[in-house]
């Protein structure tokens, strides 16, 4: 035979083959489509259910809710009624008793006012009292031990107290082995709290910053003798 016989004999084959396989696989799915339709039928069935068990269960819930809600709202509304009804009641009585205390606390403090104000006047001079004495106390402490003090910045060796008209005079290095001089003589007055140089220590203190210091040396013994003989003339 000729090839091309051959070849349109193969192509009819094919296509005769073909066209069974089709018939076949449309008649076995049309068997199959009333199962599958029955099957997805079943399916939207359940799924439709499940939907609208849920749609109730959430308006049941809600409405349940809801109740709750009133019946809360009617109770709260009810207790806060008759709690303020016993408030109101309470409150009257207890004015009347805090009226009736008031009264006779009211009598009780007026004639315990005076004598307390006497106690507290008599207490508060007898401190402004204490407290001038101790002042003064404490500034005659500290007159006597501000050389011995940390920010006293001489040898205590070398201060002398002399109270009036200035606490201190100092020598500074009188008693300091390492050397054999006075360095400064320096004037000290002694202050606590607020007070201001009096008028006498302004004097002194005047008179040394201006230089008026002098030294002097005295013999008592010649000064005597002259008096002595002056006495006896």
């Amino acid at each position: 035979m000729d090839v091309s016989v051959l070849l349109l004999l193969s192509f009819l084959m094919i296509a005769v083959i073909a066209i069974i396989v089709l018939v076949y696989r449309n008649a076995s799915l049309k068997s199959q489509l009333p199962l599958l339709v029955q099957e997805e039928s079943r399916l939207w069935k359940e799924r439709a259910e499940f939907e609208l068990q849920q749609r109730v269960r959430a308006r049941v819930q809600e409405w349940r809710d809801k109740e709750m809600q009133t019946v809360h709202a009617n109770a709260q509304r009810d207790s806060l009624v008759q709690a303020h009804k016993l408030f109101k009641d309470w409150c009257e009585g207890e004015l009347e008793n805090v009226r009736k205390e008031q009264r006779e606390l009211a009598m009780r403090e007026a004639s315990n006012q005076l004598i307390e104000w006497k106690q507290v006047s008599e207490k508060i001079i007898r401190q402004d009292a204490i407290q001038r004495s101790q002042a003064v106390t404490v500034g005659k402490v500290t007159e006597h031990i501000v050389p011995h003090l940390p920010n006293f910045n001489f040898n205590p060796k070398d201060a002398r107290f002399i109270g009036s008209p200035v606490d201190f005079v100092v020598f500074d290095g009188l008693n300091d082995e390492e050397s054999d001089q006075v360095r400064n003589v320096v004037f000290i007055e002694v202050k606590t709290g607020v007070s201001a140089l009096t008028k006498r220590e302004r004097l002194v203190r005047d008179a040394i910053k201006a230089g008026r210091v002098k030294w002097v040396e005295w013999n008592a013994a010649r000064e005597l003798q002259q008096a002595n003989s002056a006495m006896f003339e």
